[in-house]
């Protein structure tokens, strides 16, 4: 007869079990996001450091500028506005982890991604209207040319690859739908064979039964007239 202590034991002891081993793959989940970090961390930091001597570049020449492009006098915002958010996604970006018990800091980066991009479309339209300017401080509607330079690349480079980034979803998209499209026509190839060969066994059982039938007719006609015949 089983102990009643030693079953209740056992049942105690399996809810423990089964949190141990969830912890047990949290643990090794963890350790492996740790480990992707650590091997991805260098390139992080390099675009990081990158991206914020551009922005700081950007807001020093927006800055200094000012005043100085009459042909239009928003480019300079431009350059401002730009590189202030730029400088404060990326410092947000770095210390994500510090802040993240403090804020919501995904929702100040989605806000701020937002500005960001409705300042690259205004941007573009304010420097492409401009294009060619003239850079002579001794003319009345001018631009500086540093800062119409730097903000026409910047404009330029980063619309460039978005164009390359939706282009590269666009063949990803196709490529996935040929894909699904060949496999339904193989899908749909299989269940007409598979029909046909269910069709083509039961002719072929139709017909046997027939001849079957047939030959029950002839040997009964055989009998009778054997019969006849006595």
């Amino acid at each position: 007869m089983e102990n009643p202590q030693t079953t209740d034991s056992t049942a105690q002891n399996q809810p423990l079990n089964n949190a141990e081993d969830g912890n047990a793959a949290a643990i090794s989940r963890n350790a492996r996001i740790t480990k992707i970090k650590q091997k991805f961390l260098p390139g992080f930091r390099i675009t990081l450091l990158l991206s914020l001597a551009i922005y700081i570049a950007m807001l020093v020449i927006g800055i200094l500028g000012v005043h100085k492009c009459p042909v239009e006098e928003n480019i300079p915002l431009f350059l401002i506005a730009t590189g202030a958010i730029g400088l404060i996604t990326k410092i947000l970006t770095y210390a994500r982890e510090r802040l993240l018990r403090h804020f919501q800091v995904k929702f100040v980066e989605s806000s701020l991604y937002t500005v960001e991009i409705v300042f690259l479309i205004l941007g573009a339209y304010w420097v492409y209207k401009e294009y060619p300017p003239n850079y002579d401080p001794g003319v009345t509607f001018y631009c500086q040319k540093t800062a119409y330079l730097f903000a026409f690349v910047y404009i330029t480079v980063v619309l460039v690859i978005i164009g390359l980034g939706v282009l590269a979803g666009l063949i990803c998209v196709m490529c996935c739908a040929i894909c699904v499209a060949s496999l339904s026509s193989c899908l749909l190839n299989c269940d007409i064979e598979g029909q046909k060969n269910e069709d083509n066994e039961k002719d072929g059982d139709d017909e046997q039964e027939e001849k079957a039938l047939k030959d029950d007719d002839k040997d009964k006609e055989k009998e009778k007239e054997g019969t006849s015949n006595d």
